[in-house]
């Protein structure tokens, strides 16, 4: 096993744009998975990671039934998967904290759209593949 630190993995997740946002959903708690992008927010203490939605999807029920999720995340012979909990995030002043301008490219309306939230996914255990390394962090 190699030695990596949480700053290292959030340094890699930062550059890779795109997830697999994974939850449960349904009464049978079935796995369910998206593309969210992390807009590059991704905190170098915690690896936790920052996704805009709307609540009109599935991924704000399933997150309401559950905060239990995960995130899996590739880019070359790079790959890592988060497992965590997710936390809704509905009031302006933390939206605004972690919009970005691109990202009026998916909300028309910006930070005025409606049904607008921030998921937040905060890890409990970071595993990490890397050519022939590996590891598994817990934050």
């Amino acid at each position: 096993m190699a030695d990596r630190t949480i700053s290292d993995i959030a340094t890699k997740l930062k550059a890779i744009d795109v997830a697999m946002l994974v939850t449960k959903t349904g009464s049978e708690d079935a796995i369910a998975a998206r593309p969210m992008s992390n807009n590059k927010d991704v905190s170098r203490e915690d690896g936790t990671t920052f996704h805009f939605a709307t609540d009109d999807g599935r991924i704000d029920d399933d997150l309401k039934r559950s905060d239990q999720c995960g995130a899996t995340y590739s880019e070359g012979d790079f790959y890592c998967a988060v497992q965590g909990t997710g936390k809704l995030h509905r009031d302006r002043a933390t939206l605004e904290q972690h919009w970005v301008p691109d990202l009026e490219t998916w909300f028309e309306n910006g930070l005025d759209t409606e049904g607008l939230v921030l998921i937040e996914v905060t890890p409990a255990r970071i595993a990490w593949w890397e050519g022939r390394e590996q590891g598994e962090l817990t934050p």
